[in-house]
């Protein structure tokens, strides 16, 4: 089969698509050897700057147990205890933030949040205001298990809230509190403004580190990754979206080759390569044209002269041999009787006898 298009537009659609495969190959393994940072935000997947990657692998080096939930929070989903997080969620409804709270009143802790969170907080946690801005330095205000040794965090001063209301406020940027707690049944709900000082970006800086162990509890930890689009996908689906991208365009690259190799217009070609005819059918054809030629009998003579040559050789006859000797002689060669006749008769014979009798003691002679 022929790998590369015989026209030169195939040739060049055939380079592009290898380049193309080339490209996406580089691309994966160079992804997978040296990962980007990328992820949603506030996402414990995300390695970018405004995720809790680094958070949740911090909680697990120091020996908490940590889960990523991607079903939907719901009683039949979330943990029987523990701590659960939701920061910055995409689509969480009201139905799910009431699951939330239901948890924290058989006496779970939830840390809820995030930049301009929508109608599920009042579901949630109740009646609170949430404003943009704030300042990048905040303070402790009240130390306990929820701020554990933490005095002072850095932010970015993206959020705040308005007034900690019936909860109370455990961090403060200036006057405003971003850290709220709230008792809820048997558990507490802590409110975030601001998740900055838990995400990748700031973890490191003030007490932002220890801030976020406190936070996440004693164990188990679990971090709602169904909020930031990591469902329970199967099949491609499930696959990262690098490899998804990828799957397309090495299809893509795929289809061009198979454009390439598509037949172009024209005449139809044969299935199988013509071969020559047999060796039998040119005697006979030739034979033919002798016979029609005028100069009939010295074309004859020379193909007779030559069988007889070939057929002496073989029975090792002398010139001088008569009929009755060549006869023996053709019979015994396997030659037909018009075939013997040809060598024995006169030059004004049958000329294709005599060519045929030549083609078989020419090809018998080279088998022997």
């Amino acid at each position: 089969m022929r790998l590369v298009p015989r026209s030169g537009e195939g040739r060049a659609a055939a380079a592009v698509a290898g380049v193309i495969a080339l490209l996406v190959a580089l691309t994966i393994v160079v992804d997978a050897v040296l990962p980007s940072p990328g992820g949603p935000r506030s996402s414990s997947f995300a390695t970018a700057a405004d995720g809790v990657a680094a958070w949740a692998d911090l909680a697990r080096r120091s020996g908490r147990e940590v889960r990523a939930l991607r079903e939907r929070p719901a009683d039949a989903t979330l943990p029987a205890d523990g701590t659960v997080v939701v920061l910055d969620p995409e689509g969480l409804t009201r139905g799910q933030a009431q699951a939330l709270r239901r948890f924290a009143e058989r006496g779970g802790r939830v840390v809820a949040g995030g930049v301009d969170p929508g109608d599920w907080l009042e579901a949630l946690a109740g009646d609170l205001d949430w404003d943009r801005g704030g300042d990048e330095t905040a303070r402790v205000l009240v130390p306990g298990p929820e701020t554990g040794a933490a005095a002072e965090l850095r932010v970015a001063g993206e959020g705040r809230w308005d007034s900690a209301g019936d909860g109370v406020a455990l961090v403060a940027a200036g006057d405003s509190p971003i850290v709220i707690a709230r008792e809820v049944g048997r558990g507490r709900i802590v409110l975030v403004a601001d998740p900055s000082p838990l995400q990748n970006r700031l973890l490191g800086e003030a007490d932002n580190a220890a801030f976020a162990l406190a936070l996440a509890g004693p164990g188990p930890v679990t971090f709602v990754e169904s909020v930031h689009g990591y469902g329970t996908a199967t099949g491609l689906a499930a696959l990262p979206a690098r490899f998804q991208w990828g799957l397309i365009l090495l299809g893509l690259g795929g289809l061009l080759l198979i454009v390439a190799r598509w037949p172009r217009f024209g005449p139809a070609e044969p299935p199988e390569r013509p071969l020559f005819p047999p060796r039998r059918a040119y005697v006979d054809a030739l034979a033919a044209s002798l016979a029609r030629s005028r100069d009939r009998t010295s074309a004859v003579e020379s193909v007779r002269s030559a069988a007889r040559e070939r057929l002496a050789r073989r029975a090792a006859l002398p010139r001088d041999a008569d009929d009755v000797a060549w006869a023996a002689a053709a019979r015994a060669a396997g030659l037909g009787d018009d075939e013997a006749r040809a060598l024995i008769g006169d030059v004004g014979d049958d000329g294709i006898a005599a060519g045929r009798a030549l083609a078989r003691l020419s090809r018998e002679g080279r088998g022997a």
